[in-house]
């Protein structure tokens, strides 16, 4: 004869399968299901935007300015997650994903018939790529050491980039990681603001006097260094970019658009 308190003990055991089924259930669903967006709409995907800066990552900056310039139907969605290449920025268009800030760019000229660089010579766009690999491929990983790394301890970072201070540490021992297989991480710091001095100088050198890169008109490469730009921007007080931005505040604060400031 079954007794009243194995009853009990069946009623409890089924009963808590049946809402772990049914929370493994709910979970299975939730992750299959896909954000529906509006149907010929770039969705450019960021992670959250900073206090001081439109945000933390160059090429978000950058590829931002770029739909801005070329004047192409956007909306943003706020995201920690990372694209199927774990990079950020990344965009959705009409169910197609797209990563890398500079292959989004090419692949949205393609799509849209756009081409912020017509008014360039081979010649000029020549120079103007040139540029854009020394500010993304060179100076980019001295501004992420001198903010990150050599900056770790600076408590002006956590009021320029409000987030745990595990964040912090964890991008610090990423970036040792990246930045000592680049090449540039193998410098002592002083070295490393060497590289990083001369890469400006000869961008604002070259800038002089000109609106633009190139000229009186805005091309892609703009976009990119605008991006690099606005990081200057963010850096912690002990960041020797503090003192470029002193010298240098004309130049580099005239390529910073207007809503940019």
């Amino acid at each position: 004869m079954i007794s009243q308190n194995t009853i009990s003990q069946w009623t409890i055991a089924t009963g808590v399968a049946v809402l772990t089924t049914a929370g493994l259930l709910f979970a299975f669903l939730r992750c299959r299901r896909k954000t529906v967006y509006p149907e010929n709409m770039i969705i450019l995907h960021l992670i959250p935007r900073i206090r001081e800066a439109p945000n933390i990552s160059p090429f978000a900056i950058k590829l931002e300015t770029f739909l801005r310039m070329a004047k192409l139907p956007y909306q943003v969605e706020y995201t920690h997650k990372m694209s199927p290449k774990h990079k950020s920025p990344w965009i959705t268009y009409n169910g197609e994903v797209v990563s890398d800030s500079q292959f989004i760019i090419e692949y949205l000229n393609k799509k849209f018939d756009v081409d912020c660089n017509s008014h360039l010579t081979d010649e000029q766009q020549s120079i103007a790529r040139a540029m854009q690999k020394m500010v993304e491929e060179n100076l980019f990983w001295a501004l992420a050491l001198s903010r990150f790394v050599y900056s770790y301890s600076d408590p002006s970072l956590r009021q320029l980039i409000p987030v745990p201070k595990i964040i912090i540490w964890r991008i610090k021992r990423i970036l040792l990681s990246q930045t000592y297989s680049q090449g540039i991480g193998r410098h002592s710091r002083s070295e490393v603001e060497h590289i990083a001095m001369g890469d400006l100088k000869a961008l604002c050198d070259f800038i002089g006097e000109k609106k633009f890169l190139m000229g009186d008109k805005p091309c892609e490469t703009d976009c990119a260094i605008f991006g690099i730009i606005a990081v200057t921007k963010q850096m912690p007080k002990s960041s020797f970019c503090t003192k470029i931005i002193e010298v240098w505040t004309t130049v580099i604060l005239g390529h910073c658009p207007e809503g940019f400031n």
